[in-house]
C-alpha cells in the first residue's frame, strides 16, 4: 500500500512507499488530520500505486511541494 501525506499548513505532499518507514508506522488520525480522508490540516491518503498517488497530487494540489520520502 502507498500513502500520501497531505499537509495543508505547509503545502507539502509526501509519498511513503516503504512499510518500514517510521512516518508510515506512526501515521494516525487526529482532530485536524484524517486517516484515509482529508480534514482541515490534511490527511493520510492510501493508493494502490505510486503513479496513482502522483496523479492525485498533480490534479488536486499542483501548487504544493512534492517529496518522495521512501
Amino acid at each position: 500500500m502507498i500513502w500520501l501525506d497531505v499537509d495543508k499548513p505547509t503545502k507539502l505532499c509526501t509519498l511513503h512507499t516503504a512499510g518500514s518507514c517510521a512516518y508510515w508506522q506512526k501515521k494516525r488520525e487526529t482532530q485536524l488530520k484524517g486517516l484515509g480522508k482529508l480534514k482541515y490540516e490534511g490527511g493520510w491518503l492510501n493508493f494502490v500505486s505510486a503513479e496513482q498517488a502522483m496523479l492525485y497530487f498533480q490534479s488536486n494540489f499542483p501548487e504544493y511541494k512534492f517529496i518522495d520520502h521512501c
